[in-house]
């Protein structure tokens, strides 16, 4: 009896008046109400035939009702797949093929991309967004009798998720129901003071595992869910005031905009602290305890101006979705402005054993970089449906590839430097774009940068950096140039620049770096085209 259902049927015995979820479209749902909803949807899920052994995939926005069917379809013994809405029509085809859908639950306004990706007379179920289409199902009515429960152990997939898209075609991923409730109650227990009540808000995306644990954190220790469709600064500064947001996750370019939102109101006669003053109408933060951040690294400056924007606890977590869980933390008392482990990814997680070795398998000393591989007991089995993957991801004894380039102190801290894809080769010295990332950001013309590896005739690779200024700032590509080789070995500097507005990003903030390759791969035979 270790799965996500159980966990709601706890929570409605023991706190049914608790709010569970709520949402920016008006939903909301005590713990009572919330299991009521899963039984009576989980009956509607089997009236139309799907049960164990099936795939459903859900393609929307966040809001409760996303969770509320999640939830139900597991109840039937389904599988729900959660699907990024953002795809083109051509990769929601390659990932519902992958999936082989028994039906498919859609916010309205994503009717149109499914009927283009996925033509085959599969049951839609619209389960929010706008008017329900002739000819679809209304989630919102779907409902029959509770059907047996299924047979839901730790060991059952509780859901699919797919890769973020930073390395190209998508991998479906299944989690687990006690491997998620292991990390989560891990989890807990580091931060503390999460309980029955606590106020979270929910802005990453709930089709990866990033916003869909943070809720799941939440279920498990009776907090209330404050679910928002859409990522907009101004909505959730104004959400942690009226609704005393306690906690929420976001990635660094969240942030960063949350911060720049903060210091708009400053300057227009509101406070920078969110502190609210004698006369102005501020933004009072002060119900806050803790940001977590994750999904790609942070500068030290964008940190130092989100403690002093916010005045909370922060934690970093290092982790991916093939973990099912978070693989470090560093803590908040490793946040202190000029601690010296501040750029690492803290502190190896319980229940996880790291590796770092060589290309070909052989284990290195403290502080030499090489990939890290973890083996633990919240690490999946494989990717869905794809045994070549699969093989590829696991060296011997069961240790995970993954994929990242990372040190380890001494004193137990990890580092992560860069993705092993990633890295550049120049003159046979192996160079770590995070590192010299790391650098240029605190130039003070530089708002945001990318740096990757460009062919060279001579040396192989070389460095190029692509940035994004600070508005009105005037530094040129050799300025830029220079006053890195005075901070990073010559060898390490960016031999090209180049400025942009902006970066490609996945939805969790993640730089796309292969698409900026494929661009700059693609300019000069543009070029030659128009000569």
């Amino acid at each position: 009896m270790q799965s996500w259902i159980h966990v709601i049927e706890w929570r409605a015995n023991v706190r049914p008046e608790v709010t569970a979820l709520a949402d920016d479209r008006g939903a909301a749902y005590t713990y009572s109400q919330l299991l009521a909803e899963v039984e009576r949807k989980a009956g509607g899920w089997a009236g139309l035939g799907a049960g164990p052994g099936d795939v459903v995939a859900i393609v929307a926005k966040n809001s409760a009702d996303f969770l509320l069917h999640a939830f139900a379809l597991m109840r039937a013994g389904v599988t729900p797949a959660f699907v990024n809405w953002r795809l083109s029509s051509r990769e929601l085809t390659e990932v519902l093929t992958l999936l082989e859908p028994k039906a498919i639950a859609a916010d309205a306004e994503f009717t149109q991309l499914v009927d283009a990706a996925w033509p085959q007379a599969t049951p839609r179920v619209t389960i929010g967004g706008g008017p329900v289409r002739p000819g679809d199902l209304d989630g919102g009515t779907l409902a029959g009798r509770v059907p047996p429960r299924p047979a839901l152990t730790g060991d059952t997939v509780l859901a699919l998720v797919h890769t973020s898209g930073t390395t190209g075609r998508a991998k479906a991923i299944p989690l687990r129901h006690g491997a998620l409730m292991m990390s989560v109650a891990d989890f807990a227990i580091e931060i503390g003071d999460q309980v029955a009540g606590s106020h979270h808000l929910q802005i990453l995306p709930l089709f990866h595992l990033g916003g869909f644990g943070q809720c799941l954190q939440a279920i498990l220790t009776a907090g209330t869910v404050y679910i928002h469709t859409a990522f907009n600064p101004a909505a959730v500064i104004d959400a942690i005031e009226a609704d005393r947001i306690e906690f929420f996750t976001a990635g660094p370019s969240l942030i960063d905009m949350l911060v720049a939102e903060i210091r708009r109101r400053a300057t227009d006669g509101q406070p920078a602290d969110g502190q609210p003053a004698d006369g102005q109408r501020g933004a009072d933060l002060t119900s806050l305890r803790e940001i977590a951040y994750g999904t790609a690294p942070i500068t030290p400056s964008s940190l130092s101006a989100a403690v002093a924007a916010f005045g909370c606890r922060f934690r970093q977590i290092y982790g991916n979705t093939e973990s099912q869980s978070m693989i470090s933390l560093l803590a908040p008392e490793d946040h202190q402005p000029g601690h010296p482990r501040l750029a690492s990814a803290g502190r190896v997680s319980f229940g996880w054993e790291v590796r770092i070795v060589t290309p070909d398998g052989r284990d290195l000393p403290r502080d030499a970089p090489g990939e890290l591989l973890i083996r633990g007991e919240c690490l999946f089995s494989g990717y869905w449906r794809d045994p070549g993957a699969t093989a590829a991801a696991f060296a011997d004894g069961g240790w995970y590839r993954t994929g990242d380039i990372a040190t380890l102190t001494a004193d137990g801290y990890l580092y992560i430097l860069d993705r092993a894809k990633d890295m550049i080769i120049s003159g046979g010295e192996n160079i770590y774009p995070a590192e010299v990332e790391a650098v240029l950001a605190r130039h003070p013309s530089v708002a945001d940068v990318a740096v990757l590896g460009r062919p060279d005739p001579a040396w192989g690779e070389a460095v190029h950096a692509v940035i994004i200024p600070v508005p009105g700032s005037a530094a040129s590509p050799e300025e830029i140039m220079s006053w890195c080789r005075a901070e990073l070995a010559h060898f390490k500097c960016p031999k090209s620049v180049e400025f942009t507005t902006a970066f490609p990003r996945t939805t969790t903030g993640k730089v796309l770096k292969r698409e900026l390759r494929a661009q700059l791969t693609a300019r000069p035979r543009a070029e030659e085209a128009r000569s």
